[in-house]
């Protein structure tokens, strides 16, 4: 499973900071604050973190256990009640926490929802948002694109280089695949010795046809296509911000 032994130098990396930010610039552009959120793929809780801390009620649901256990501790130490659930995006369980119609806003960011492979994967997840959301709420995500994974070519990214950790992910995508793949590779100190790490992410491009007609599966429709800074995207934005909301009934 991916996110398990990499979490805590996931973590440790500081690689939370852009769904943080991007959680921040999210917020700062609601007209109103959600009183209900869903966190999708939440990880070590950057968003969630953000929503609550902001006044929302926040449900968070990530597939890592390694992931929830850092978040649940980065919600402790801030005194912030926020609902955990471990859980797969694509099949979210009869939850007591999950009522239908109940969400005034989804998230799911830091390209979590690339990291879905198969050709129905977002639709599943699109029809749980539907389900979940309120009629007009918000369902906000972002994405690699494909102009972004062409940059991708056989190079090493130093994503943090510190006294006691460094780690380095090296970026390859298989143009005929449609496949884009993160090798996480780490080298942590610990006393006198320093231990190897390595983990393969797997991700995808979806393009603005499939993201539709997977948000029309679920009752959606699409917005707006944004960059993180909030502008206007255009079509060789390297990542997008995509704004959906639910059919009002």
């Amino acid at each position: 499973m991916i996110y398990h032994d990499y979490a805590p130098i996931y973590h440790a990396a500081g690689q939370a900071a852009f769904g943080t930010a991007l959680a921040q610039i999210i917020l700062a552009h609601l007209p109103v604050l959600p009183q209900r959120t869903l966190d999708l793929a939440c990880g070590t809780g950057a968003a969630a973190l953000v929503l609550a801390a902001a006044g929302a009620t926040v449900v968070g649901v990530d597939s890592s256990p390694a992931m929830l256990a850092i978040a649940r501790e980065q919600a402790h130490q801030r005194r912030l009640a926020i609902e955990w659930i471990e859980a797969d995006i694509r099949a979210l369980p009869d939850d007591p926490r999950l009522p239908p119609g109940s969400f005034d806003l989804c998230t799911s960011l830091f390209d979590s929802l690339n990291h879905l492979t198969d050709d129905d994967d977002l639709a599943k997840v699109c029809r749980a948002v539907g389900r979940l959301l309120r009629p007009g709420g918000q369902f906000i995500f972002d994405l690699n694109t494909l102009a972004g994974f062409r940059t991708w070519h056989e190079y090493d990214q130093v994503l943090f280089d510190g006294r006691d950790l460094l780690v380095v992910n090296r970026l390859h995508f298989d143009e005929h695949q449609q496949r884009a793949y993160g090798r996480f590779v780490w080298f942590q100190r610990r006393g006198e010795r320093w231990w190897r790490g390595e983990e393969t992410h797997c991700e995808r491009p979806w393009s603005d046809a499939q993201i539709a007609a997977a948000l029309a599966a679920g009752g959606l429709r699409l917005v707006m296509r944004l960059t993180p800074q909030w502008t206007p995207a255009t079509d060789d934005a390297p990542r997008v911000v995509y704004i959906s909301e639910k059919y009002a009934e």
